[in-house]
């Protein structure tokens, strides 16, 4: 840009010079022939010179109808200026045309290094604000070099970052703390509730009480266990090793097909070998969470079909329709599709929240469909112990693709 600005000056400069050398020559080149060249009053003329005057040879006499003589020195002398004009102007346009040519090279090595010099720093500036996440927020641009306005820029960025890192760290704490000092009084509670309960003279209605008591003290260990889960796997810490994904999910749908067929729901699988990369603990309660999720929000009579495959998860089943506008709002902490399950005790609100955290933190890209007749369908790809595992957090959007 900055050559082109150059080299379009540089023309119009040149433009001018060369328009103002041709009017003042055209002006001043007959004119000054003419002094070199005097014409007498007889018609002859006579060159003046350094040494004495020559006299030229003398006119012939003109004849009737015929043009003066004495016309064709002067034409000579228009000839000779015009001719002399036309000299000059080519050898001022070739001169003016290579030093056009030149002024354009320089303009550009002078522009490209300039605005590499002064565009460089604002390119760091920009790789590392598109890289960050919640997970790398560690990472700063530390600019070297003079206190001018970018260094400013770039050490006002990294102050933000600061404050952000800190912020994320205090939430991903007071969460872990929090849910860590509350697991002891309500292992204490239902400790003393299956005592009671495990007494054959309690009168019927404390036995009911205790058992609704239970209930909701089991509910409320799921949901610090998720919030537990949720801290940790937001925490972007993977510890990365190969996992047979296959194997892990044949293990945990051992666990949850007895849940499934007391609602009454039928599970097919199709497990593929797959070997993946990621934290195993996380992985499995990924795969946990999306059967769950499925055997929860289904029916009776419905189904539930799993695949796996060389470097992907995929789980589909039947349940209630759902808008696909209505998608990415699953994915958010204690969201749930249907109001009047506010109050239920079969899950915490945080199933899908835990999936998207650990997806993240794998790096790895969720894609959930809306069913035409009512459920989802959610495909994982994760990555590959010959991809790299990079933490990384786009925002969801609204739409029937949700992008981990």
């Amino acid at each position: 840009m900055y050559g082109g600005m150059s080299l379009v000056v540089g023309t119009v400069l040149l433009g001018i010079v060369y328009w103002f050398v041709d009017q003042r020559v055209s002006q001043r080149l007959p004119t000054a022939m003419a002094r070199t060249l005097a014409i007498d009053a007889s018609g002859d003329t006579t060159t003046y010179g350094p040494a004495a005057p020559v006299q030229a040879a003398p006119a012939q006499p003109a004849e009737p109808g015929a043009y003066a003589q004495t016309s064709l020195p002067l034409e000579r002398i228009r000839r000779a200026s015009s001719v002399g004009q036309d000299v000059t102007m080519s050898q001022l346009l070739t001169v003016l045309g290579a030093a056009l040519l030149l002024l354009a090279a320089a303009s550009i090595l002078v522009g490209w290094w300039m605005s590499g010099r002064v565009l460089r720093p604002v390119h760091g500036i920009t790789a590392t604000a598109r890289r960050l996440s919640e997970h790398n927020l560690h990472e700063r641009i530390a600019m070297p070099g003079p206190d001018d306005e970018l260094k400013e820029l770039a050490d006002t960025f990294d102050g933000m970052l600061d404050r952000l890192e800190k912020s994320f760290d205090s939430r991903r704490l007071f969460v872990a703390n929090a849910s860590h000092e509350l697991r002891t009084p309500l292992t204490i509670q239902r400790t003393a509730i299956e005592i009671g309960l495990a007494d054959p003279h309690s009168p019927a209605d404390i036995v009911e009480t205790r058992e609704h008591l239970l209930a909701l003290n089991r509910r409320t260990e799921r949901l610090i266990d998720g919030l537990l889960n949720l801290a940790v796997s937001e925490r972007g810490n993977v510890r990365v090793t190969p996992v047979a994904l296959d194997e892990l999910t044949a293990d945990v749908l051992r666990q949850t097909r007895p849940a499934a067929e007391r609602a009454g729901v039928r599970v097919d699988a199709n497990l593929a070998g797959s070997t993946v990369a990621g934290d195993p603990l996380l992985l499995r309660q990924l795969v946990t969470n999306l059967i769950e999720n499925a055997v929860r929000h289904n029916h009776a009579g419905g189904f539930i079909t799993i695949g796996v495959s060389p470097g992907s998860f995929r789980i589909r089943n039947t349940g209630p329709v759902i808008p696909a506008a209505r998608i990415p709002d699953l994915f958010e902490p204690f969201h749930r599709f249907r109001p009047n399950r506010t109050g239920s005790a079969k899950g915490s609100g945080l199933g899908l929240s835990i999936v998207q955290a650990i997806a993240h933190a794998h790096a790895a890209r969720i894609t959930t469909t809306a069913n035409q007749h009512g459920g989802l369908s959610i495909a994982i790809a994760l990555p590959t112990p010959r991809t790299p595992c990079r933490a990384k957090a786009p925002k969801p959007k609204a739409s029937n693709t949700h992008p981990s």
